[in-house]
């Protein structure tokens, strides 16, 4: 079956960045892009193809307790990245001194970071490859993946006709060290600073096709200056939350994003902060806190319920409560309108019992509250306007009324002592039980731009060192950008210190809550050396595992084919390559051969398999349509194989799984809907064929209310949404 086509207008993410849900920027993207008549862009998320895993290039603890700044904390390898891209060279054929010393410095492992690193260039190069029209190109950076990001763009930039690409997001827009190394190196020819919504818009209504540039300056967005050998950038006026469209999900495999099971959306009241807390960015970041309107968010609440079957939302609020009134009058307004959804998101601490209960019977099961010490002097140094009081008032108020609470605590921060952590840590400790109703946030203290205490360190006992000199000749024609660049920082309650608080906020994780512990960073839920089997029913299993290209592959087993397997792997486990030196890797279960031909028997009996070479990709479209069944809205609408989706079909029964997720469904190989995928057709939209979409193992070819079936340039028109002053 032929994937449909994915449009050469593009918002994507690479890896690695944890996925707590779909992405919020992405959607406000598409949706104010939208609501302007603009239809022409898609959504690719390359996280789905692979394994998440955390940080597996940088720590922000050295081996030695060294306190490293989250400006780009693995500057080394951006700038060997970006001297091969100067010089038409392999962008990862980094020399072993200048990775080596890196990684032993903060504890990773070398031939981890290479090999990841590698699987990640055969990833990007595999699904872009399989584009073969790219025009416009915006890539979401944060510090995880701004390396990975620039490896992306260098792919791209190879073409005959490379695309436009934008970077945007919290990584480029508070480091300006990020946003300049990606222009200066070509590799980017915009960043969009801040809100981006309208600078992305005007970015492509100026965009010229023939050209590949853009035909005029773009407030808010960091340009080459045509006239200068620095930068352009005017600052743009921020926008009212209150008439900007309803996040759209349209374009995202929506049933890949869930949270305890539930399908997520993510979605804002506000944005800003009330707080101006000195280790915190996110203030500086959105500039002025904006409340929506609570009516409005009441309804648009029950029309993604409606839309897209939502389950649960993940506010992504830098607040939730910044206006206590205001969140009251969300939840009443939930409840009144009979609308029963689970929700959760970031909160000051600031609450009392009838607010708290107000507030779980609305819908609220879990919250994180920056609570950071327990001390107030410390908090006092924060900025926080806390007491202890108030603290402890808030998470008793919250887990009385039944919501689950995650507690942020920042071991390290500059004049806090060893022993104001321990009496925080003590003090929490005996709060919790059993039921793990109380989790703990263990990200010790760290330096990054955007922090008002980054441009002060003086005031709290700190000094900032760059980057040695043999880091900056990495890539010498940067030189004037990474010589700016801080590496690390030393002082008040750093090295020792701070290493032993954060392995006292550690000790506070308790094992009813395994996903909130310390995972090593390097850690991915699929592994290249081992075949993860799942049950699906009696004699039917599925088994993934991670192909030496990165994205994952797998196949539906029956018991005969499991045993074959176990035989070849016991025959092999011990293979590696040529020589068998004694620091050879193990070889990648897939490149064992006898592993491979077991794998590549057990796929030609599928309808559709998992290329051990590259993965399929095509767009995911996703509406939640069963209540329009009966209606007929649907009737128009055809569904395919989704990106991730294997078939096979085992004693006249049709078995679809999804690679992404390790959702699994079967039907009767004589269904209407099983008959015409084995026909390879697109299926109508029936009862069994939303059963299907609704786990994303089918896909919409197109959504009822699509405005025409080829994508409209942008237009001079945009959403009603008027600006706030700055």
């Amino acid at each position: 079956m032929r994937p449909g086509a994915v449009r050469p207008n593009l918002l994507a993410i690479v890896p690695p960045y944890a996925i707590h849900g779909p992405p919020a920027g992405a959607a406000a993207l598409l949706a104010y892009l939208k609501a302007a008549g603009c239809r022409d862009f898609g959504f690719l998320d390359l996280r789905l193809f692979t394994p998440d895993v955390a940080t597996p290039t940088y720590r922000m603890i050295g081996a030695f307790g060294e306190s490293f700044v989250l400006d780009i904390p693995d500057l080394p390898l951006v700038l060997a990245l970006l001297e091969n891209v100067r010089r038409g060279r392999d962008p990862l054929a980094i020399a072993d001194d200048v990775i080596e010393p890196y990684c032993l410095a903060r504890g990773i492992n070398t031939l981890f970071v290479r090999s990841w690193l590698q699987r990640m260039a055969s990833l990007v190069a595999n699904v872009f490859d399989a584009i073969p029209d790219l025009a416009f190109v915006g890539f979401s950076t944060w510090t995880s993946n701004y390396l990975t990001t620039l490896l992306a763009a260098a792919h791209l930039k190879r073409r005959a006709r490379a695309p436009f690409i934008v970077a945007g997001g919290p990584q480029v827009s508070q480091s300006a060290a990020s946003a300049r190394l990606g222009l200066r190196s070509g590799l980017f020819d915009a960043v969009a600073v801040g809100e981006g919504e309208e600078t992305l818009f005007d970015l492509y209504e100026h965009y010229s096709p023939q050209q590949r540039a853009l035909t005029a300056p773009i407030a808010g967005a960091l340009l080459p200056d045509p006239g200068a050998p620095g930068l352009a950038y005017a600052e743009r006026p921020l926008l009212r939350l209150k008439e900007l469209p309803l996040p759209d999900f349209d374009e995202m495999h929506l049933p890949a994003y869930r949270i305890g099971g539930k399908r997520v959306a993510t979605y804002q009241l506000s944005r800003g902060c009330t707080d101006k807390c000195s280790f915190c960015s996110e203030w500086v970041f959105w500039r002025h806190f904006r409340l929506s309107r609570m009516d409005k968010a009441v309804v648009e609440v029950a029309e993604l319920q409606r839309r897209w079957g939502i389950e649960r939302i993940w506010f992504t609020d830098s607040l939730l409560n910044g206006q206590m009134n205001r969140l009251r009058d969300f939840a009443t307004g939930l409840i009144e309108a009979g609308i029963a959804i689970e929700w959760s998101g970031y909160m000051r601490a600031q609450m009392d019992a009838p607010t708290a209960d107000l507030l779980r019977r609305a819908g609220c099961v879990r919250v994180f509250i920056g609570v950071e010490s327990l001390a107030d002097e410390t908090l006092k140094l924060m900025n926080k306007r806390m007491t202890e009081t108030q603290n402890l008032a808030a998470v008793q108020a919250f887990l009385d009324a039944g919501i689950e609470v995650k507690v942020g605590l920042i071991p390290g921060f500059p004049g806090d002592t060893r022993e104001r952590f321990v009496r925080t840590a003590t003090q929490l400790r005996r709060m919790q039980d059993t039921n793990g109703r109380l989790a703990v946030s263990h990200e010790a203290f760290v330096v990054l731009p955007g922090q008002p205490i980054y441009a002060d360190l003086a005031s709290f006992g700190l000094s900032r060192l760059p980057w040695p000199d043999d880091v900056i000749a990495i890539c010498p024609e940067l030189a004037d950008i990474s010589q700016k660049i801080a590496w690390r920082i030393e002082g008040a309650n750093q090295g020792m210190d701070r290493v032993g608080e954060h392995a006292i906020s550690l000790s506070l994780v308790g094992p009813a809550h395994p996903t909130d512990r310390d995972a090593d960073e390097t850690h991915e839920a699929l592994s290249l050396y081992r075949l993860d089997q799942a049950p699906l029913a009696a004699g039917v299993w599925l088994a993934r595992t991670l192909a030496p290209n990165g994205h994952v592959v797998g196949a539906i087993l029956i018991e005969d084919e499991r045993v074959a397997f176990a035989g070849d792997r016991r025959r092999t486990a011990l293979a590696r390559p040529s020589g068998n030196a004694p620091n050879d890797a193990p070889m990648p279960i897939c490149a064992i051969p006898a592993v491979a031909a077991w794998l590549d028997a057990v796929l030609a009996r599928h309808h559709v398999g998992a290329a051990l070479s590259a993965p399929r990709v095509a767009p995911a479209k996703f509406r939640a349509l069963a209540p329009d069944l009966a209606s007929g809205r649907t009737a128009a609408s055809r569904l395919t194989l989704g990106p991730f989706t294997i078939a096979r079909v085992i004693d006249g029964t049709l078995w679809l799984a999804d690679l992404s997720t390790g959702e699994a469904e079967r039907v009767p190989a004589t269904d209407a809907t099983a008959a015409a995928l084995l026909r390879g057709e697109d299926v109508a939209v029936d009862s069994t064929a939303l059963a299907l979409a609704e786990l994303g193992l089918l896909v919409y070819c197109a959504l009822p209310d699509d405005a025409a079936t080829e994508p409209r340039r942008a237009s001079s028109e945009r959403p009603r949404v008027a600006a706030v002053p700055a």
